[in-house]
């Protein structure tokens, strides 16, 4: 098992982990950490999590916490945290000021106070030249503005999702792929946006993780709305289970069965809604009535030749 650190760098974020190794940190006290491959930064222990690393302490999974926080580094960091809620609530209240259609995400503040960068989202390009003007005459410092896209804000922020894990694209995500409508109906997924959407309001990005593999499962087995026949019950395709290869097939006395994929003998596909679709089964039952007395009345070959 492998001890880590759940290391906060400011209240705007999630926490980032980190081993601990052979450095005492507890939780609730600061530690110094590898931001990047370059910088260090001071950091607060919000909790002290075990992972099932067979590797234990000689993870490589995680950066490792150099050391403890001196009181100094910690005095800093406290300030720091001050200085990004100050500048967080005045550039909301110059952009109302200006009324700007932009809404403002995050806030960082570097360790020298000198340099303050913004995220924000907006629907369209906006021009704030005017509005960085008034913040560096306000806070006294560099300001840099960068537009971001709802999917950029949820991975900055960070969160937990419907699932009660992570966001994957603050967790282990390195670029966004291409998410569409189609993978869902590839699953059979219920088409309802509160099931599909994620924290940033687009479609959830876990849809592309098992496209390929129900596709594959989706081979051979008979689509919504198909008339299928067993030797059991003949029915039209309600809904269908490719995990388990099952399908719910509902007569035409509107009862439904269970069938398994393998037992289907015959499949006529139907496009029709669902009220004529059992209105079309009885049509059929009733057509295969008229063939066979059809073919009761017509006499052999031999006896129309005599």
């Amino acid at each position: 098992m492998a001890k880590l650190a759940a290391v906060k760098f400011s209240n705007m974020h999630m926490p980032v982990f980190y081993l601990v190794g052979d450095v005492d940190v507890r939780e609730k006290s600061f530690c110094v950490v590898p931001r990047n491959e370059e910088t260090q930064t001071v950091g607060y222990v919000a909790a002290i999590q075990t992972h099932p690393c067979p590797q234990g302490n000689e993870c490589t999974h995680f950066p490792r916490v150099i050391r403890t926080a001196t009181e100094e580094e910690i005095e800093k960091w406290r300030q720091r945290c001050q200085r990004e809620r100050e500048a967080m609530a005045i550039c909301k209240q110059k952009v109302a000021e200006h009324g700007l259609p932009m809404k403002i995400s995050t806030v960082e503040v570097d360790d020298t106070h000198n340099k303050i960068v913004f995220h924000f989202t907006a629907d369209k390009r906006v021009d704030f030249r005017a509005l960085v003007r008034d913040l560096a005459a306000t806070l006294r410092a560099r300001i840099e503005l960068w537009q971001i896209g709802v999917r950029d804000e949820a991975k900055i922020i960070d969160g937990y999702g419907i699932c009660g894990k992570r966001l994957c694209c603050s967790a282990f995500f390195r670029g966004f792929q291409p998410v569409s409508i189609r993978m869902a109906k590839n699953q059979d997924i219920a088409l309802a946006p509160s099931k599909l959407s994620g924290m940033c309001g687009r479609l959830m990005c876990c849809l592309a993780y098992e496209e390929a593999t129900y596709i594959e499962l989706a081979k051979g087995v008979p689509p919504i709305g198909s008339l299928v026949r067993t030797a059991a019950v003949e029915g039209i395709v309600v809904d269908r289970n490719l995990l388990r290869q099952t399908l719910q097939v509902q007569d035409r006395d509107e009862k439904t069965h269970t069938v398994a994929v393998a037992d289907v003998r015959e499949v006529v596909e139907l496009r029709d809604r669902k009220k004529a679709r059992i209105k079309r089964l009885q049509e059929i039952a009733a057509e295969a009535e008229d063939a066979e007395s059809a073919s009761a009345e017509v006499p052999p070959d031999d006896e129309t030749g005599a």
